[in-house]
């Protein structure tokens, strides 16, 4: 193995002790933080992060270095910038090869590229060179994420918690400032983790703004925003960006408020608990143990449960079945977690086959899984498929990932095709609160076989292709492109109690929206996440190779096919016969967030977008499952 190899296997260990690290490639501590900027902008539901960071070389050489970046879950890196000869330089993507190429022609004649390139699903790493000797680098990144919605509130999640301490410092500033716009009023923007620290002002209804800085601090800590809407009821919200006589691209939220108070249905509860190695890292095990402990302490009588630990082989605490959630139960079973340690390998398979021989026929089943994900036998996503197949139908998985270093395509695939769904827990989240949300969902009814139908204007490539099943409480998210803009009618299918409904909600896709670029780039992911996942289940063809490559290219998106690449000015991209795509997004971008900041701050009725059109239909759960089960239609409430 030679030196750069040696190096590589060393900064993949090293890379989740911070937000991003800037290690020598010939050895050495890595670089130490003279700053770090974190700017996020929420907007309707999709946050951009955009991390800036200054590293220091106190050695009297240049150096070549790596940088290294965790992304949190359900997150897409969107750009990557240098700054040379101080003056920012924006990357562009492009196919992995190709980039590397002209990467290595131009390090050799000593000049100053830089390539991102993913070493896996969740992490990243950069070459840059040269780092000047007793000098500066300045890099910064952005990416893109969904803000996870549960029952009226949104949570941001920017992962700080370090394995070991040593290098989770600034020697100068760290500071944090995020901005939320929402075409729906807030109440509230707090942070269970840094409570004390956060400075909070609201400019108006549906528009908040929240910082936290630290001089010469510790960087240890993950950082928890929830903000909670003002109405809790909300039905179809259409967010569009669309340029004129161009493509759209539009994101569809169907909500569901929390005034969902039907009865409970009495359910079989497996709780599969990782108790691996890996699990003692971070305090995961702590947490997954406390999330069992306050659901346990939820299930009331005509419920039953079983928990089964896992690492290389699984231990249920009622080795011969289910039983009741009655007091002398449940204290056993909460006997049972305080014994446990996190020790040994992980083999989900067989804690899986455990869990499935404790499911029953009389009465529904829910799965729920606190894990890391990283087993030894999870990199073959048809072999967990296969194992679940023909048990869809009589248990739902909820996949509950634990830390930052979470196994996220693997946990979404259990939950999806079961109808289930995952969720994520940081160290710095309320653990109280996300068990409140969690146990609603787990007991009780759900609208299933959900099918979603837009007339009227020419919509295509809708993402998820099949709606998961709406809990209480959830958001769905659906992606898609149209053409013409216009009126329309979306229709929503489901059922309710096993009774076929429809609901019709008329919206409007306007001709031209350009003040949520945002979503074109997640719908780009969106694309690219579906067809990775074929290739994790069926293995690399070259038409999904050429889609990634393609979808990557021209919206600027990171996955294992293309790279990022920062030349050292405009003439090289010329030289190379780059066009400077992203360089034209990232600038789109910025003026629309400008434009979003500078809006004026008179509340507007809910569903009115920038200038362009969109719409929104109010409703809560309640009254959308009283509509399913009347079956009549819900008129538009107009955006004025």
């Amino acid at each position: 193995m030679n030196a750069v190899a040696l190096f590589l296997a060393a900064a993949a260990a090293l890379a989740q002790d911070t937000s991003g690290t800037l290690i020598p490639t010939g050895g050495g501590p890595p670089l130490e933080i003279a700053s770090q900027d974190v700017r996020v902008r929420i907007n309707n539901g999709i946050a951009v992060t955009t991390v800036t960071q200054v590293f220091r070389n106190n050695r009297p050489v240049a150096l070549e270095a790596v940088y290294s970046f965790p992304v949190p879950n359900e997150a897409s890196v969107s750009n990557f910038s240098m700054w040379i000869n101080g003056k920012e330089v924006v990357g562009e993507v492009l196919e992995r090869k190709e980039a590397r190429r002209i990467y290595e022609s131009i390090t050799a004649r000593r000049q100053d590229p830089g390539l991102l390139e993913q070493v896996s699903y969740k992490l990243f790493e950069m070459r840059v060179f040269p780092v000047p000797a007793n000098g500066e680098q300045r890099v910064q990144i952005a990416y893109y994420q969904p803000v996870d919605y549960d029952s009226g509130y949104g949570t941001y999640v920017y992962p700080l918690e370090a394995k070991t301490k040593e290098h989770s410092r600034v020697t100068g500033t760290f500071k944090i400032d995020v901005e939320v716009a929402s075409e729906l009023p807030l109440r509230s923007v707090t942070s269970p983790s840094h409570r004390d620290e956060l400075a909070v002002a609201e400019a108006s209804p549906g528009r908040w703004r929240a910082s936290v800085e630290t001089p010469k601090g510790a960087i240890d800590r993950d950082f928890v925003l929830v903000y909670e809407y003002d109405r809790e009821r909300t039905g179809v919200t259409l967010v569009p960006w669309k340029e004129k006589g161009k493509e759209g691209i539009f994101l569809l939220l169907l909500t569901a408020g929390r005034d969902l108070e039907r009865e409970r249905v009495p359910t079989n509860v497996v709780f599969l608990l990782d108790v691996s190695g890996s699990m003692g890292e971070q305090r995961k095990l702590q947490h997954a143990v406390a999330v069992v402990d306050g659901l346990l302490g939820s299930l009331e009588a005509g419920d039953r449960m079983n928990v089964v630990a896992f690492n290389i082989a699984p231990e249920a605490a009622f080795p011969d079945g289910s039983v009741e959630a009655g007091k002398e139960n449940v204290a056993r079973a909460r006997a049972f977690l305080r014994d446990r340690g996190a020790r040994g390998g992980t083999d989900l398979v067989p804690a899986l086959e455990a869990a499935a021989r404790f499911l029953r026929d009389d009465m529904p089943n829910a799965l729920v899984l606190l894990s890391d994900g990283n087993a030894t036998d999870s990199d073959d996503h048809s072999r967990f498929r296969r194992l679940l197949e023909g048990r869809e139908k009589k248990v739902r998985i909820f996949s509950i990932g634990v830390g930052n270093e979470v196994n996220r395509p693997l946990l979404n695939v259990l939950a999806q095709a079961t109808g289930g769904l995952s969720d994520f827990i940081s160290s710095g989240d309320d653990v109280e609160r996300k068990v409140s949300l969690l146990r609603t969902k787990m007991t009780h009814q759900v609208a299933e076989d959900l099918e979603l139908g837009i007339e009227g204007v020419k919509a295509q490539d809708l993402m998820p292709a099949r709606l998961p099943n709406l809990f209480k409480g959830q958001q769905i998210a659906v992606y898609g492109r149209y053409g013409k803009g216009g009126e329309a009618a979306v229709t929503l299918k489901g059922k309710l109690a096993g009774e076929a409904r429809e609901l019709r909600f008329p919206l409007e896709f306007p001709d031209e929206e350009r003040d949520n670029p945002e979503v074109r780039r997640m719908w780009a992911w969106k694309r690219t996440d579906v067809l990775m996942e074929e290739v994790r289940a069926r293995g690399e063809s070259p038409a999904r190779l050429h889609e990634i490559v393609k979808l990557g290219t021209e919206h600027s998106i990171m996955t294992p096919y293309t790279s990022f690449l920062v030349l050292e000015n405009d003439a090289q991209y010329r030289q190379f016969g780059i066009e400077q795509r992203n360089a034209r997004q990232i600038a789109e971008d910025r003026a629309a967030q400008e434009r979003r900041g500078d809006r004026s701050t008179t509340a507007r009725s809910p569903g009115h977008f920038g200038g362009g059109g969109g719409g929104s239909v109010e409703l809560g759960f309640l009254g959308l499952l009283a509509a399913l089960a009347a079956g009549r239609a819900i008129r538009k409430r107009a955006a004025r």
